[in-house]
């Protein structure tokens, strides 16, 4: 992972990352919905849920709606992002957080549900499998993960083509020039792989479960179950 990069990149977006989502995400209400409900009714609750590169906690907001009892531990390497997860969660004692670069290493533990928002996609194929083969290690017998990412499309001309609209899409939506230049930056630093690439990698490493759940566009939602 592009560590110095990264960290710099979302901590100076960190004002304004919450309120642009919607700009940049036209399907943002489903595509962080869709898993959780899937979720909640295969299983009633989670004990303990990691959320990597959890950024100001948006998708454990979602989370902490279907499983409040659960015990939350939020993962990100820019601290200003943290510092407003911190600030969404202040009072709730079963949130903690972590400032450190998860592609290196998991926070000590087991967790039953390991959780990723627009983030894993910073990291090249070998990082990817590496940090899968560590989430199952961590994960109990049924434990889950719910990554909710960007991905490229199966052929090169389909993926320039939806990011040809993508990019439209935000170019129209009322974005500032300012915000849509930043996001261009951040964008310099993904390195996405197709979801069928993802599910094939899942099941490699030995996930019972792989699936798909939501896709619109760039983007997807996968599910796998230990």
């Amino acid at each position: 992972m592009e560590v110095v990069n990264i960290k710099t990149k979302f901590n100076t977006s960190v004002e304004t990352y919450d309120s642009q989502r919607r700009f940049f995400i036209p399907c943002f209400d489903d595509y962080y919905q869709t898993g959780i409900k899937l979720l909640a009714y295969m299983r009633k609750e989670f004990n303990s849920v990691l959320d990597l590169g959890a950024g100001t906690g948006l998708l454990s907001r979602y989370l902490y709606e279907t499983y409040p009892t659960a015990n939350y531990t939020l993962v990100d390497i820019a601290e200003k992002m943290l510092d407003i997860a911190k600030l969404r969660f202040e009072g709730l004692s079963n949130f903690s957080y972590c400032e450190a670069d998860y592609s290196k290493e998991l926070p000590q533990g087991e967790f039953d549900l390991v959780s990723s928002a627009l983030s894993i996609h910073h990291l090249d194929e070998q990082e990817k499998f590496s940090l899968y083969t560590s989430i199952y290690n961590k994960l109990p017998s049924g434990g889950c993960l719910l990554n909710v990412d960007q991905f490229n499309a199966g052929s090169e001309e389909m993926n320039k083509q939806i990011n040809h609209l993508w990019y439209t899409q935000i170019s129209t939506s009322g974005i500032s020039d300012e915000q849509q230049n930043l996001w261009l930056q951040r964008r310099e630093l993904d390195k996405e792989n197709t979801i069928s690439e993802t599910l094939a990698m899942l099941k490699e490493i030995g996930f019972s479960h792989v699936e798909s759940v939501y896709q619109y566009l760039k983007f997807g939602v996968v599910l796998a179950i230990k």
